[in-house]
């Protein structure tokens, strides 16, 4: 092994990146063991010399400071060892091989080049011949029994006969664990190889010795959905290969149609080494889609700032506040990053991360019918943006204040479904005492209404004249009521939001967002200080507030706040 070396001025061709100009790397050919050799080709992306494969792996932990040498004329350079496994994986013995890898082809010590080179990665994708996917070695797994998953892959598919080995248990436990292994390895939770898989015209996957087309495992997940799946054995089953197949595939197959909020959400919990590249792995694939402030990739930008610009972005793109939903309560861990912008990061320790589903939050905005703010100024007039875009001034009418919040014990396990009367049978102690902690506390201010408000709330009847009554009240259980917590606000409201919502925090409607908030209020720094700040938490759902009875008659009550 070989330490490592500074290389890029000594071995890669100037390219002009302005003119569309990549690098592209020949492996010579040699056999299995014999060192690798290599030559780097310029050519324009828009009229290229000779086709080529792009490579997508995950690049490995860097921080062994473990190398292996390739061969570039009379230089030598070191690249970590799973780049050296693709290369020598797809070296021909007869004869040259074309590709791109990113590691090698793009000067990664020059940010400018960096950024220029990453933003055309959606094209260099795209224009490839094929994308050839490394998975890596098989490590324990022996030939056989990985061999044995990609013919399962290719049976469900319907591309081959039922593999003869089925009948026997033991070979199907191993082929199954194979299988979980194919599907789980490090490459499947890279932010970059999303692109990496969607865009080449055509690709294919190595693992090991062994390849199969990436069309055969959408064929294989397709099947699922299309009834054309055969009856597979339980222990494809049992250990979650197949959801986990059909989960990847179809993931990147709506990612081909989302709206680019969606996107980030999609992949925001995919690895990567540099948290800017959670926007910049994402933005790359989607040529119909764009943020109008992040053109490109700029790696001179830190992280802070280009989270609050492209949640500014999002928000007049959407003119609503629509990207602010679904983080339930969920801090961060950037410094100095404003409350309503999104952490494409997201928190690196899971017991911190909100119970709430995103995509289930998603849903209710669109489809729930609310309309809380309606009679408010909302923000696709024009978003205003203060304070070196640090703070959002938006129109709010604040309610109330978070008086008492359902206990729910750390770490409860809220997994599962179930019907209403299920989960009155699970929860009905818990929220009677609710009730009870509030009416000792506040005697005179529980209306009479209160226990419709509480059931509207549990079943997703969220207005008094029953104009939202939910369809399916068992999927509001299960989807919203399980993963929340309920509140009672000091004037009485009942609302449901995050586990972590907190006595003392503040009820608010706010001018472009459907829903109710939770925010936190922010000291004055001075007397002169005309309008409140506030930080957000979350958003909210309240029963008697959902389609701007809270706003009807208060309407000279709408102030003026920060969001911070």
């Amino acid at each position: 092994m070989a330490k490592k070396v500074s290389w890029h001025d000594q071995v890669l061709p100037a390219i002009n990146s302005l003119k569309s100009e990549i690098r592209t790397l020949q492996i010579k050919p040699g056999p299995p063991d014999s060192p690798l050799r290599c030559k780097f080709h310029v050519t324009p992306l828009d009229d290229l010399d000779f086709p080529y494969e792009a490579l997508s792996y995950a690049w490995g932990n860097d921080s062994s400071n473990t190398y292996e040498d390739i061969f570039f004329g009379d230089n030598n350079v070191g690249v970590t060892p799973s780049l050296a496994d693709a290369l020598r994986r797809l070296r021909l013995p007869d004869q040259p091989r074309h590709v791109w890898a990113d590691a090698l082809c793009i000067n990664q010590t020059d940010n400018l080049e960096k950024s220029l080179q990453v933003s055309m990665m959606g094209r260099i994708y795209n224009k490839c011949k094929q994308g050839a996917i490394w998975l890596g070695s098989l490590g324990d797994i022996s030939q056989t029994d990985a061999q044995a998953a990609l013919d399962t892959l290719s049976w469900i598919a319907g591309d081959q006969d039922p593999p003869p080995w089925l009948d026997d248990e033991q070979k199907r436990i191993a082929a199954a664990s194979a299988l979980k292994t194919f599907l789980t390895v490090s490459w499947w939770s890279r932010i970059w190889t999303v692109q990496e898989a969607i865009l080449p015209p055509t690709a294919t996957i190595y693992w090991g010795p062994w390849e199969i087309p990436w069309a055969v495992l959408d064929k294989a997940s397709e099947s699922f959905f299309n009834d054309t799946a055969p009856a597979i054995h339980h222990e494809f089953w049992d250990n979650g290969c197949l959801l986990d197949l059909q989960a990847s595939l179809r993931g990147l197959s709506a990612s081909r149609e989302e709206e680019l909020f969606q996107l980030l959400w999609r992949w925001r919990f995919r690895s990567a080494t540099d948290p800017r590249d959670k926007v910049y792995g994402v933005l790359g694939f989607r040529q119909d889609v764009s943020l109008p402030s992040v053109k490109m990739c700029n790696y001179e930008v830190d992280v802070r700032t280009l989270y609050h610009t492209v949640t500014i972005d999002l928000i007049g793109m959407s003119t609503d506040l629509q990207p602010l939903i679904g983080r339930g309560g969920e801090g961060t861990d950037i410094p100095g990053l404003a409350s309503w912008a999104v952490d494409w990061s997201g928190v690196k320790d899971e017991a911190r991360r909100s119970k709430c589903n995103f995509w289930d939050h998603h849903h209710w905005w669109h489809w729930g019918g609310f309309e809380a703010d309606r009679g408010m100024f909302g923000v696709g007039e024009g978003l205003r943006v203060e304070d070196n875009n640090t703070a959002l001034r938006i129109c709010g009418l604040k309610l109330s204040r978070v008086a008492l919040v359902e206990e729910v014990a750390a770490g409860e396990d809220i997994a599962g479904e179930g019907s209403v009367a299920s989960i009155f049978r699970s929860y009905g102690n818990r929220w009677g005492k609710l009730l009870s902690r509030y009416h000792e506390k506040f005697p005179d201010k529980l209306s009479d209404g209160g226990l419709t408000a509480f059931l509207g709330l549990i079943t997703g009847s969220l207005s008094p004249d029953g104009s939202d009554d939910e369809d399916n009240p068992n999927e509001w259980v299960n989807k919203m009521v399980r993963s929340q917590a309920i509140f009672i606000t000091e004037d009485g409201h009942i609302g449901l939001g995050p586990q972590n919502v907190k006595p003392g925090q503040e009820l608010w409607i706010i001018g472009g967002c459907r829903v109710p908030v939770i925010l936190n209020a922010l000291p004055k720094a001075s007397d002169e200080e005309p309008d409140p700040s506030l930080t957000f938490h979350s958003e909210c759902f309240v029963y008697g507030v959902m389609k701007g009875e809270a706003v009807e008659g208060r309407e000279d009550e709408v102030i003026e706040i920060l969001l911070r």
